[in-house]
């Protein structure tokens, strides 16, 4: 049960569709999904609206549609092109002999054309009428008293589709915050409505944000994307939908992969693929192969968490699947299949076997070659990239075999492919090259590897180039390929070429992005360690110099700086580098340039723990080493890479050598079990994890906590977990609690009843209201609005709505000197007679 409000109700509406306004500013920030239109006759002739995440909805509502995880071409677009561009141009004829009819007709019209032309795929020919049909919108919102804004958001978010798909990354941005943004306002104009709206919105403002390369800030918007439909999906709501939510989640994995948390991304896709899990069970024919690619991904998550045997197990299961569905339908899912396999290869080499990595890639690439040898010449393009992936891995895991020379033919093939995609792919033809360069270097041939090596080298460097940022995973890329090339140059005795690489590139970058060039002049040095006398002395001094003059004018060390400091510890001439350090800074050798490797590694390893129990065992097997200074000292370099986990080991270890380690680690472990109490996946799990772990009826929650969790600790505490968990598994105990904590003026049981209510049961009017009675109990009467009850009010039904106004007058008549004035807003709220 990952919940992430409180569950009592309490100012739900506002934050479930205001949160895009006012958590975030959408003006400091891409592919989502499209706008499939439906016409709804009637008025004025047909009017478009967004096609709705239920059936309920329906109609009823407009806004964006979930995403296809698999895109397949509607099998009527083609068909249907001719029809839907005479239909434009009759409302076109319509609209400019009475705008006021015709305008809403022509607008629906652009949008189902624009809808059509993208599942046929011509993906460029789709941005045209999506954009007019978003100006025709504006026009009449402007015009008019804000009627069609919805039809506004829908339109703006279907060109930021389009945009994207085409490509413009830049272009797609902007209508993709209005979007969001006009869905947000209009949740807060309406409460209850637009959620499911905003939630889309939200995920595609950071699918567009993560394709301008900042994968940082999409995490966030993600982050609401998932809350939203999850609410939703919790209470039931008109616009959920647990396909959408499913969705979401993997989005969210990606983008908290994109930017450097590949931990956090695991357990998002295992819930996806849970929930997607179920819905194959019930609708195969949809969602198998939903899972199929959420497993895939699954793997890959995985295998970046050095999860190798987890990688395995779920793209197996994706092979799996993907081989049944092609069975079926081959056209569509030999493809899939080809990618699951690609993918499983990999990670059967990571995991150790290398042989059926190879014979799993080999399958891959035999289906890429069978595909593409069926279609036309004209098409036969479209399988390059894939194809060559496949290659590449297959040159992999052949090498991995203890068959080098073997892998050249592959990766060959590939750089060749890649070549003849033209500039779409120059980040794959620039990884291939550095294969390339590898195993050609592997062979024997020097020249061909610099060779390959250095048109890597080039291409990097002119995608680092279109993207300044010394973050940027093409500045990474670049320095691992001029890595590569330095290392060649030097192994043929050419380093004086290489340092003329170097020296080149960082002037080119001096410029355009001093990040990166400060990064590169970093490499530079460190290159020069490598090299014959005299060049390492000369490192040495440039290393020293620069950590002492950058140390002065940046403030703080960031990972530039740690790579300066590791490359002084890892050269082997210590007290060279010690002797360089005091006669160039006149100052001490500081103790991180002594602070032996094993120390740091240890340290390292220490934070890394996978929980704070492997972390407690740790400590006791290497108590001594991880009390001493060095220690301490390896902390503050770690802090640069890992500023929350170092800080916090330091604050561990410093309660460690204060108290002890039961007393330091048993908060954390209690802290701990508490999260994972909180991720039961249904009540019966939720008991037996605490019968379990009895030691968390002792813990007092955070207050972010679900009300109805802390209402199992706290009643278990007092009357034992047979009567806290009745609560939660029958409604009629649940009521007769409520009305013991009312007849009682008890408002701490009143408020734990509400949160059962509202997040248990789902009554948030019951939830809501019993909430805020709770508070006039407690005399804290501040920060509630009875009136938000009436939002709520029209959801539940007569008998519930009778039933609260009875209970809240009855508090009002024993309690008469509490707060009367707003028990009586709260019955009137209730639409009651105060």
């Amino acid at each position: 049960m990952n919940y992430e409000d409180r569950g009592t109700g309490v100012g739900d509406e506002a934050r479930g569709t205001g949160v895009g306004a006012r958590v975030f500013r959408l003006d400091q920030v891409g592919s989502g999904s499209g706008v499939r239109c439906v016409q709804l006759q009637g008025g004025g002739g047909s009017h478009c609206g967004a096609l709705a995440t239920d059936d309920n909805a329906a109609g009823a509502r407009t806004g964006p549609r979930e995403p296809d995880m698999i895109q397949t071409r509607g099998p009527g677009a083609e068909w249907g092109l001719p029809q839907a561009e005479e239909e434009v141009r009759s409302r076109r004829g319509a609209a400019e002999q009475d705008p006021a009819t015709g305008l809403p007709a022509l607008a629906a019209a652009l949008v189902g054309l624009s809808e059509l032309r993208a599942e046929a795929g011509e993906v460029r020919r789709a941005i045209a009428p999506a954009e007019e049909a978003a100006g025709i919108y504006r026009s009449l919102d402007e015009e008019g008293s804000g009627g069609f804004t919805p039809e506004l958001a829908g339109a703006l978010h279907q060109w930021s589709d389009r945009l994207a798909a085409a490509g413009d990354s830049t272009g797609a941005l902007p209508p993709a915050k209005e979007a969001a943004r006009i869905y947000a306002e209009l949740g807060m104009k309406r409460p209850g409505d637009y959620q499911a709206e905003l939630a889309l919105t939200m995920g595609a403002l950071g699918d567009r944000v993560a394709d301008t390369g900042d994968r940082a800030t999409a995490v966030p918007f993600a982050k609401q994307s998932v809350r939203l439909q999850r609410e939703l999906v919790d209470e039931g709501q008109p616009g959920a939908s647990v396909p959408a939510l499913a969705e979401y989640l993997l989005r969210y994995a990606g983008h908290l992969a994109g930017s450097g948390e590949p931990v956090e991304a695991v357990p998002r896709t295992e819930e996806s693929v849970g929930f997607l899990r179920h819905l194959a069970a019930d609708e195969p024919e949809v969602y198998l192969p939903r899972l199929a690619t959420a497993l895939r991904t699954l793997g890959g998550h995985r295998a970046a968490v050095s999860d190798a045997s987890g990688a395995v197990e779920a793209t197996t299961e994706a092979v799996s699947l993907f081989r049944d569905l092609a069975a079926q339908r081959s056209a569509l899912f030999r493809p899939e299949l080809a990618r699951a396999l690609d993918g499983l290869a990999g990670h059967l080499s990571g995991a150790g076997d290398p042989a059926a990595g190879l014979r799993a890639a080999e399958e891959a690439v035999a289906l890429h070659r069978e595909r593409a040898a069926e279609q036309a010449a004209e098409r036969a393009q479209t399988f390059r990239p894939g194809l060559a992936a496949a290659l590449r891995t297959q040159a992999r895991c052949l090498a991995a075999t203890g068959d080098p020379v073997g892998a050249l033919p592959p990766v060959r093939e590939a750089v060749e492919l890649l070549r003849e995609e033209g500039d779409t792919v120059l980040a794959e033809l620039a990884g291939a090259l550095q294969t390339l360069g590898t195993y050609v270097e592997l062979e024997g041939d020097a020249e061909g590897a610099v060779e390959a090596f250095w048109e890597a080298v080039a291409l990097h460097r002119s995608l680092a180039l279109e993207r300044p940022g010394a973050a940027a995973a093409p500045v990474t890329a670049l320095v691992s390929a001029l890595d590569d090339l330095t290392r060649a140059l030097a192994r043929t005795g050419e380093h004086a070429a290489a340092i003329e690489e170097f020296d080149e590139t960082v002037k080119e970058f001096t410029a355009a992005d001093p990040a990166t060039a400060r990064r590169l002049g970093v490499e530079r040095s460190a290159f020069l360690l490598r090299c014959p006398d005299p060049r390492p002395a000369t490192g040495v001094t440039e290393l020293v110099r620069w950590l002492d003059e950058d140390g002065e004018a940046a403030g703080s060390p960031d990972t530039v700086t740690v790579r300066a400091r590791q490359a002084l510890r890892a050269y082997g001439d210590t007290a060279a580098v010690h002797t360089a350090w005091e006669e160039e800074t006149f100052t001490p050798v500081p103790d991180w340039l002594a602070l032996p490797p094993e120390t740091l590694d240890l340290v390292s390893a220490w934070i890394f723990s996978p929980n704070w129990p492997r972390s407690r065992d740790f400590w006791s097997e290497h108590a001594e080493a991880l009390g001493s200074s060095g220690a301490a000292t390896a902390l503050d370099e770690l802090a640069v890479l890992d500023p929350r986990g170092a800080q916090r080991h330091a604050l561990l270890r410093e309660a460690v050598l204060v108290h002890g380690v039961t007393a330091a680690y048993d908060p954390l472990i209690l802290q701990e079990q508490l999260a994972q109490w909180l991720e039961c996946a249904d009540w019966t799990e939720s008991r037996a994890y605490l019968e379990e772990h009895p030691r968390l009826l002792t813990v007092q929650p955070p207050d972010a906590t679900p009300l109805a969790h802390v209402a199992m600790l706290d009643i278990g505490r007092a009357e034992g977990l047979d009567a806290a968990y009745r609560l939660v598994e029958d409604r009629e105990t649940l009521q007769a609690y409520v009305d013991r904590a009312l007849e009682a003026g008890d408002g701490t049981a009143l408020m734990h009843g509400g949160g059962i209510e509202g997040q248990v049961f789902g009554d948030r009017l019951s939830s809501l209201t019993h909430a805020q009675v709770a508070l006039v109990l407690a005399g804290a009467t501040e920060g509630f609005e009875p009136d938000d009850l009436a939002a709520l009010r029209h959801r539940a039904d007569e008998e519930t709505r009778a039933r609260l106004v009875r209970e809240t007058a009855a508090v009002a008549a024993r309690h008469p000197d509490r707060h009367g004035e707003t028990l009586r807003r709260i019955v009137e709220a209730l639409g009651g007679a105060a």
